[in-house]
């Protein structure tokens, strides 16, 4: 990978709803007290689940992390490797000078089904131990799918190597060699 620089940008005190207005148009991680909810950015700003608490919306290019500090107001963080994309209005932070990016892979539960149901762009995985949950992909029926991460490697003082940052990246259909384990 080229990009060895991650750029970051946060603001304190902002709604999720005023974090929505600079998250990347792609997929979106919405934690609730009462559910888990994958769904595209677009849909989330559609239709925000009541009691979100913490967010991860990402694509290839960026990703916005929310987490609600009090009372619905939170921090908001974004994070690419392209400085260009860094939203106006965020402080922007001590860029992450990464030694390598390592792509990292984590298998989803479940086996995509058909889902006549499911809204256009979003597959039905399921597997007896968690149940059906949809995602937005399009991963082909009897696959599996996995969720696409970068890892930025940095070095400490002492030359010691560790991952300093993890960029969500997209969800795509597994590889065959994942399959061996699911998370």
């Amino acid at each position: 990978m080229t990009e060895s620089v991650l750029h970051a940008a946060s603001r304190d005190e902002v709604t999720f709803a005023e974090a929505l207005a600079v998250a990347p148009a792609g997929t979106a991680l919405l934690s609730t007290p009462w559910r888990y909810e994958v769904v595209t950015a677009a849909d989330a700003a559609a239709r925000p689940p009541d009691g979100v608490f913490e967010a991860r919306l990402f694509d290839e290019r960026a990703e916005l992390r929310w987490q609600n500090r009090d009372d619905g107001r939170g921090t908001a963080v974004f994070l690419t490797p392209y400085e260009e994309l860094l939203p106006d209005g965020l402080t922007r932070l001590e860029p992450v000078e990464a030694v390598d990016v390592i792509p990292g892979y984590y298998l989803l539960w479940g086996t995509a089904v058909r889902d006549d149901e499911a809204p256009s762009g979003y597959t039905t995985l399921t597997t007896a131990r968690v149940g059906a949950r949809r995602i937005p992909a399009e991963i082909p029926v009897r696959e599996h799918a996995s969720l696409e991460v970068h890892e930025y490697v940095t070095r400490d003082g002492h030359g010691n190597a560790y991952v300093a940052e993890e960029r969500l990246v997209r969800i795509e259909v597994a590889e065959p060699y994942l399959l061996g384990t699911a998370l």
